[in-house]
């Protein structure tokens, strides 16, 4: 498993599966627009006279023919009989799967098994008619994307990014309800394929330190492009462990009936520009993706960094404050948030743990001594390290209020850290 690199996603030129060729011209058997720029539509023009169109409508009597060829006999049953029956509904009719299913009273999985058995078929015949044997696998490159608008797309790209990354959030996740969320998104395409994607394991997942609008970004990208590359009928199995203080989600192509022997469809892979996209939005919250499809089951593994990690609560009416203490101990396993004020912090710090707590005294409403004292009030705060943070030096007062500590603005980074250090313990870096 290797990670991701612009090189490595964009390659001009793959091999690709000739049945996955075949099954794309015959879900678009009536569209001339797509057939005319159909790889199998040059191969068997095959430098013959006529325009586009001419040898478009060529293919589409071509593969009518060899559909025509698998009718059975009207005695004959079994595998036979319904691969046709199945290939001709979907192709020939129309008819989605949804319909074939209750027209043949078949299930998900038996319609597609026949609908990829009729496939190949027409494949083996195809490859007849070319002169090559049944099972030799044909180079067939998929079209070089306009390299123009690539690098466009690529520098739209990295704009966003860069805007993005200066407006990160992070915030303790629960992996589960993210990706389910995700996959919401993706339902009515994953029902179109027949894809599965298997989340019952993160039900019991840690909670990730990641931006909630990033990760939902990063997740989709990355789901949508194994939707471009997985077969009919594929199911996409997660699993989850932690490891170093970093949770990590593999993604790995199951096997099933309907997907046996396709491989990963490489025909319609993208350009690449999603996957740069999902690693850089993973990489802006400290995390990884890797990627393999060196093998017949495609898998891919995100790695992002645990919550389990103290949170330090900032109680401060200025939010440029807050988020400069943010920047402060960015690059360690802190977890910061905000609080406006002391309504704002006690309903944090009812819902929520910290295991420090930074407390302005200057603020409109309700300064940080009464603020102190209603933290101290409060059971379950009764031993959390209260800092106080003023320009005001009230060492003495502030101790005998309940602080724990004290900080001084204007408040440098070291400072910050020397005091999170003295109250939390060493400070891990992240990965």
């Amino acid at each position: 498993m290797s990670e991701i690199t612009p090189d490595a996603a964009s390659a001009d030129e793959e091999t690709t599966d000739f049945s996955q060729i075949v099954r794309s011209a015959l879900l678009h058997l009536y569209d001339n627009a797509f057939l005319q720029n159909h790889p199998l539509t040059v191969l068997l023009a095959a430098g013959a006279a006529g325009d586009r169109l001419t040898h478009a409508q060529a293919l589409r009597r071509t593969l009518l023919d060899c559909i025509e060829r698998l009718r059975p006999h009207a005695t004959a049953h079994g595998d036979a009989a319904r691969a046709y029956a199945v290939l001709t509904y979907r192709c020939v009719d129309g008819l989605t799967i949804e319909e074939i299913e209750q027209k043949l009273g078949l299930s998900r999985r038996q319609t597609y098994r026949e609908f990829t058995k009729g496939i190949e078929a027409v494949a083996a015949q195809l490859h007849d008619r070319l002169g090559v044997r049944a099972d030799q696998p044909l180079p067939i490159s998929a079209p070089a994307p306009d390299e123009h608008a690539l690098r466009s797309r690529h520098a739209l790209a990295e704009e966003e990014l860069a805007r993005l990354g200066k407006e990160v959030r992070r915030e303790a996740l629960a992996l589960h309800d993210i990706v389910s969320g995700v996959c919401h998104l993706l339902e009515a395409r994953l029902q179109r394929r027949g894809l599965v994607i298997q989340t019952k394991a993160l039900a019991s997942a840690p909670a990730v330190m990641a931006d909630r609008t990033l990760l939902r970004q990063a997740l989709l990208n990355l789901l949508s492009y194994a939707l471009d590359v997985l077969p009919d009928g594929a199911s996409l199995a997660m699993a989850v462990e932690e490891r170093r203080g970093m949770v990590h989600l593999h993604l790995r192509q199951a096997s099933t009936d309907a997907a046996a022997g396709q491989g990963v469809l490489l025909a319609h892979r993208r350009e690449g520009v999603a996957l740069i996209v999902a690693q850089s939005l993973l990489a802006a919250q400290h995390g990884r993706l890797a990627l393999d499809e060196t093998s017949q089951a495609w898998s891919a593994e995100i790695m992002l960094p645990t919550a389990q990690m103290p949170t330090v609560l900032i109680i401060d009416d200025n939010r440029d404050l807050i988020e400069l203490f943010r920047r402060y101990l960015a690059g360690h396993r802190v977890v910061v948030a905000g609080a406006g004020g002391g309504d704002e912090a006690l309903a944090w710090l009812r819902q929520f743990a910290a295991q420090a707590v930074v407390l302005d005294v200057m603020m409109p409403h309700q300064d940080g001594w009464e603020v102190l004292q209603a933290l101290r009030r409060e059971p379950a705060l009764a031993a959390t390290p209260i800092i106080v943070c003023s320009v005001l030096r009230e060492h003495d007062l502030a101790l005998s209020l309940g602080a724990s500590d004290t900080l001084v603005k204007p408040v440098d980074q070291p400072a910050l850290l020397a005091v999170m250090r003295r109250w939390l313990g060493t400070l891990l870096p992240l990965a």
